[in-house]
């Protein structure tokens, strides 16, 4: 599962790349809808518990797992993927 999610959510923060959404903010949104989707996936499929029950280390290092995966993700799709899709309207005045 864990596999199967890195790989779905990676793509997505590709296409937020391609797309012009990039950088920390980026990153950040990304590891937020990294934990989100892991946990309503584990939960909605009787895999895992609800975090709130699990020991405070455990939590911790959850957060710092998928906190990590994303800043390489996006690291390395803003490396490689530029933003070929990215809007140009409202940067000028004319």
């Amino acid at each position: 599962m864990h596999w199967g999610t890195g790989a779905l959510l990676g793509a997505l923060r590709g296409v937020w790349s391609a797309t012009g959404i990039r950088g920390t903010e980026a990153t950040a949104t990304h590891a937020v809808v990294r934990l989100a989707f892991d946990q309503t996936v584990e939960n909605a499929t009787g895999v895992g518990a609800p975090p709130s029950t699990w020991p405070t280390s455990e939590r911790v290092l959850d957060v710092a797992h998928k906190s990590l995966y994303s800043v390489v993700t996006g690291l390395v799709a803003d490396l490689w993927i530029p933003p070929a899709a990215e809007s140009r309207r409202g940067r000028h005045s004319h």
